[in-house]
């Protein structure tokens, strides 16, 4: 007789009376706090997910895959202790099903130690807010997004395929930075919150933000607007998703690869999109009330703090000389 479940799988003796059975069934099932079980359930989607659009097998997965995760995920901005989480969670489902945990191999081991390692050489010098992603920047990464790239498994990108990631790279920075969206509101866009304008502009309507239940219309410019259009499927279901993904993570990991693919360096992230714009609003002279009101901050502290050092090049001793 069997006892399984998705946290351990046990061997019954033939004889053993039903209530013992159902017993240690019960008691597997206590093995872990609810939070537990809901956090490594999470963390395994994660894993099962990525471990699919790179053509690799989750269970079992080798160490290599394993610690090509690792990587991935460090890059995206996750703590070492996620990671720790990440290694226990895809060892547990191993286990449940009676496989051995790819997790202990020295290969993991090793790269999960080198992350850790270089976690905290980052945080001695880590910025204290992610790098701006200015106009400039954009033009560095629309030059570059199309380029086919090199996934952890490899394997290269078919040409088709770069284009289209290229393009919601693309729209996905052009939207943000000219509605100075937040990374929630940008995967929380659908396709029935764009309005089209015939002057080749477009409006979208957030209908709720981090701050504010209460809805907000936002410009966007010709120019980001084009890279809406571009990416826009025909007929598309107005409830559909814009950028076609939910959590804000995934719009973080994604503008981060886009910048390293442009020669941009790392530092940059789901934040960075309105942070930039914020800089390049004070660089050309734009007040920060106005700047707040284009970003819904409701108060003056953090947009100041974004545009601190562009805000010098319109200061009392810049006009003085000139």
């Amino acid at each position: 007789m069997m006892i399984r479940d998705d946290r351990a799988t046990l061997r019954a003796p033939e004889t053993l009376p039903a209530h013992h059975v159902e017993a240690v069934t019960a008691a597997v099932a206590e093995s872990q706090r609810p939070a537990t079980r809901r956090a490594y359930a999470a963390m395994w989607r994660q894993f099962r997910e990525w471990t699919k659009g790179e053509g690799l097998s989750s269970l079992p997965a080798e160490p290599l895959t394993v610690a090509a995760y690792l990587v991935h995920r460090d890059a995206c901005g996750r703590s070492a202790s996620t990671l720790a989480m990440d290694l226990r969670a895809i060892g547990h489902h191993h286990r449940a099903v009676g496989l051995p945990s790819p997790t202990t191999s020295d290969a993991v081991r090793r790269t999960a130690a080198g992350l850790r390692n270089k976690a905290v050489a980052r945080g001695r010098a880590k910025p204290r807010q992610a790098r701006g992603l200015t106009a400039a920047h954009l033009e560095a990464i629309r030059e570059t997004a199309h380029l086919p790239r090199s996934g952890p498994s490899g394997r290269t990108e078919m040409p088709d395929a770069a284009r289209r990631r290229g393009d919601l790279d693309i729209a996905l920075i052009a939207v943000m930075r000219d509605a100075l969206l937040r990374r929630g509101e940008a995967t929380a866009l659908r396709w029935g919150d764009v309005d089209f304008r015939s002057d080749g502009t477009s409006r979208v309507t957030i209908r709720r933000s981090k701050t504010s239940n209460s809805s907000a219309v936002l410009y966007v410019g010709v120019r980001a607007t084009g890279d809406l259009k571009r990416i826009r499927p025909e007929g598309a279901d107005p409830k559909a998703r814009v950028f076609g993904f939910r959590r804000g993570r995934t719009a973080s990991c994604r503008i981060a690869a886009a910048a390293r693919a442009a020669g941009l360096g790392e530092g940059f992230s789901g934040h960075s999109p309105r942070v930039g714009m914020a800089q390049d609003l004070t660089a050309s002279g734009a007040g920060l009330v106005a700047i707040m009101v284009a970003g819904r901050w409701k108060s003056e502290r953090m947009p100041a703090h974004y545009s601190r050092k562009e805000a010098v090049a319109g200061g009392a001793v810049a006009r003085y000389y000139g």
